[in-house]
C-alpha cells in the first residue's frame, strides 16, 4: 500500500486568508485532504479572518510559537495556523511542505539563514511562490532551489543528494487501514476519533463493559488553564490543548453529538493563587467526559468492544494479533495505539520496547484522586462559576435528565494509595472552604478514581519500537490533566502516524514524546 496522498501548503503571510477562502471555494468533497500551515502575527485573532472559518470556535494566539489546529471538514482541509515570524517558526514547525506562498517582508539580516530554513521543510519538487523583493536576493540557488517556469516561482531541486529522503512519514506508513485502540477512557477516545478522521477503520477495545470507566468515569471535570512563570512545557501543552479540547466541542456539539450547557459548558473559570489572589481564566470550561468520549465513539468508522480484556499482542507477518484469554483472537492490525494506562506494562514485558520508551513505561504508576459531590440546590454562597487552585469546584452541574438534582462537586487529592472516604471528604471541605468561603455544603456521595502518571508528569506519546517501525505508539501518563492533554496529544499522535505537520512545536512535542531523552531518568521506579 502506498502512502497518504495528502498534500501540504505553507503560508508565510495568511494575512486575511484570502489565498485559503479560494482554496475552500474550489474543491469538492472527493478531493483528498489537503493540509494548510499559516503564519501569522503573535495576537493574531480568528474572528478577524474571513467567513471560512466561520465553522470553527473562536480563538486567538497570543504569544509566538503558539499554534491551533482546526478541521474545515466540508473542504477537507486542516489548517494550522501558527503564530510569530516565518524565520523563526521554520525551525520550530516540524512538516514537509510541497507548495509555498513565502510572500512576507523580507528581513535583510536574516534572509540568507530563512531561505536556508525554508529548504529543511520543503519536500523534492516543492513549488515555491514569492516577491519580487524576495526572488532578487542570491541565497537561492545555494540553498538548492532553481528558478521555476513562472515568475516569482522557484522549485527545491538541489543538485545533491539530500541526507533525508524528504518522504515523510506519510510515504513510509501503510494507507489508512485497520487499527485497534486499547482503552476507551478519554485518551483512547481521542486516538480512535483521530485515525479515523483519517480514514481509518478503527476498533476499540475496553475491560469494561462501557467506555469512559476507569479514570475517564468521573462526572465531570474542570479544564483550566495552566500559569507558570516561565511558561514551562506543561503550561504551553495546557495552553495548546484546551485551544484544541475548545474546537473539538465545538465540532461535536454542531454535529449534535454533545449538547452545549448539559454536557460541557465554556463557564470560564475562577483561578485562586497560593497568594490568596483570585484570577479570572475566561477560556476555562467544564464538561463530562463520559459525554466526550460517546460522541468521540459515534464515528462509522469506529467500533467498540467492551468486556474485551486483551491480554496480548504479537506480531505475525505483516499484521498485529490482538488476543484475549486463552490466546482468542480478537482482531488483526496494521496499526496498534496503547491507551490503556498502567496495563500497557503486562502487555509490553515480551515485545522489544526501543530502550528510552521502555524505560518510561516501566516508571509509569498511580495516583488516586477522591470528588466530593452534593446536592448543589438550597446551597448558600455557592459560586456562580467553577474555581481551580489547590483543588477544583464545580458549583453547579445540571440535571442531563431534569429527573435528578443538581450536584456539585469538589476534589481532589493526587494520592499514592485510595483515601479511606471519610477522610477524602473532611480534605475535600477544606479545599471548598479556601475556594468558596463561606460555602456550607455536606457531601452525599464520592467518586474515586486512578490516573496514570508518568515520571516527570508530562504524557508519553508517540512510537514504542524502534525507527522505522512505526506500528505500535503509546499515548498515556495524563496525570491529572487528561482533559486538557488527551486531545491534543491523540492530534499529534495520529498526526505522527500519518506523515501530516504537527500541531505543536518540535520542542514541546519532544517534551511529550516516548522515547524522549531523559538525563535525569532513573534507575528504578
Amino acid at each position: 500500500m502506498s502512502g497518504s496522498t495528502a498534500r501540504t501548503v505553507l503560508d508565510t503571510a495568511f494575512d486575511d486568508g484570502a489565498r485559503l477562502a479560494e482554496l475552500v471555494a474550489a474543491r469538492t468533497a472527493s478531493d483528498p485532504w489537503l493540509h494548510y500551515v499559516a503564519v501569522v502575527p503573535p495576537g493574531w485573532d480568528s474572528r478577524g479572518s474571513p467567513q471560512v472559518l466561520a465553522s470553527v470556535a473562536p480563538f486567538s494566539l497570543e504569544a509566538a510559537g503558539d499554534m491551533q489546529r482546526c478541521e474545515l471538514g466540508a473542504a477537507r482541509i486542516r489548517l494550522t495556523v501558527c503564530a510569530g515570524s516565518a524565520a523563526d517558526l521554520l525551525n520550530a514547525l516540524e512538516l514537509k511542505a510541497d507548495t509555498v506562498c513565502w510572500l512576507h517582508a523580507p528581513d535583510a539580516g536574516q534572509a540568507d539563514a530563512a531561505i536556508k530554513s525554508l529548504a529543511r521543510v520543503c519536500v523534492q519538487g516543492a513549488s515555491i511562490q514569492t516577491t519580487a523583493a524576495w526572488a532578487a536576493l542570491p541565497g537561492w540557488q545555494a540553498a538548492g532551489f532553481v528558478p521555476g517556469e513562472a515568475p516569482l516561482h522557484f522549485a527545491f531541486a538541489p543538485p545533491w543528494r539530500l541526507r533525508r529522503t524528504r518522504q515523510t512519514q506519510r510515504a513510509i506508513m501503510a494507507a489508512p487501514a485497520r487499527c485497534v485502540v486499547i482503552g476507551a477512557g478519554i485518551s483512547g477516545a481521542a486516538l480512535a476519533g483521530a485515525m479515523a478522521r483519517r480514514g481509518w477503520t478503527v476498533t476499540v477495545f475496553d475491560t469494561h463493559p462501557q467506555p469512559a470507566q476507569g479514570g475517564s468515569g468521573v462526572p465531570a471535570a474542570l479544564v483550566a488553564p495552566l500559569t507558570s512563570s516561565d511558561d514551562n512545557p506543561a503550561t504551553r501543552l495546557t495552553r495548546h490543548g484546551l485551544r484544541w479540547m475548545r474546537q473539538m466541542l465545538h465540532g461535536l456539539s454542531a454535529r449534535g453529538l454533545l449538547r452545549q450547557g448539559l454536557d460541557w459548558e465554556a463557564s470560564g473559570v475562577t483561578r485562586v493563587l497560593k497568594t490568596g489572589e483570585r484570577q479570572w481564566q475566561a477560556d476555562g470550561l467544564w464538561l463530562r467526559p463520559a459525554a466526550l468520549v460517546q460522541a468521540w465513539l459515534a464515528h462509522p468508522q469506529i467500533a467498540f468492544y467492551g468486556d474485551r480484556p486483551v491480554a496480548r499482542i504479537s506480531r505475525h507477518g505483516a499484521p498485529w494479533h490482538i488476543e484475549g484469554a486463552g490466546g482468542k483472537l480478537l482482531a488483526q492490525a496494521e496499526l496498534v495505539l496503547l491507551a490503556n494506562g498502567l496495563d500497557c506494562k503486562s502487555l509490553l514485558k515480551a515485545l522489544d520496547v526501543e530502550p528510552r520508551a521502555a524505560s518510561a513505561v516501566t516508571m509509569l504508576h498511580a495516583a488516586f484522586g477522591t470528588l466530593s459531590i452534593g446536592m448543589a440546590d438550597h446551597v448558600a454562597h455557592r459560586p456562580a462559576a467553577p474555581v481551580n487552585g489547590a483543588g477544583s469546584l464545580i458549583p453547579l452541574l445540571p440535571s442531563v435528565t431534569g429527573a435528578e438534582s443538581q450536584q456539585w462537586l469538589v476534589g481532589a487529592d493526587f494520592s499514592a494509595q485510595p483515601m479511606p472516604i471519610a477522610q477524602a471528604h473532611a480534605a475535600n471541605l477544606q479545599r471548598l472552604q479556601t475556594l468558596a468561603p463561606g460555602m456550607r455544603a455536606e457531601p452525599l456521595a464520592h467518586w474515586q478514581g486512578q490516573r496514570c502518571v508518568s515520571h516527570d508528569r508530562m504524557p508519553l506519546v508517540g512510537p514504542l519500537l524502534a525507527a522505522p517501525d512505526a506500528t505500535l505508539w503509546l499515548c498515556a501518563g495524563m496525570g491529572a490533566r487528561g482533559m486538557a492533554w488527551a486531545g491534543i496529544c491523540a492530534e499529534l499522535l495520529a498526526s505522527r502516524v500519518s506523515g501530516e505537520p504537527w500541531p505543536l512545536a518540535r520542542d514541546l512535542a519532544r517534551h511529550v514524546d516516548s522515547q524522549r531523552r531523559r538525563a535525569f531518568i532513573r534507575d528504578k521506579a
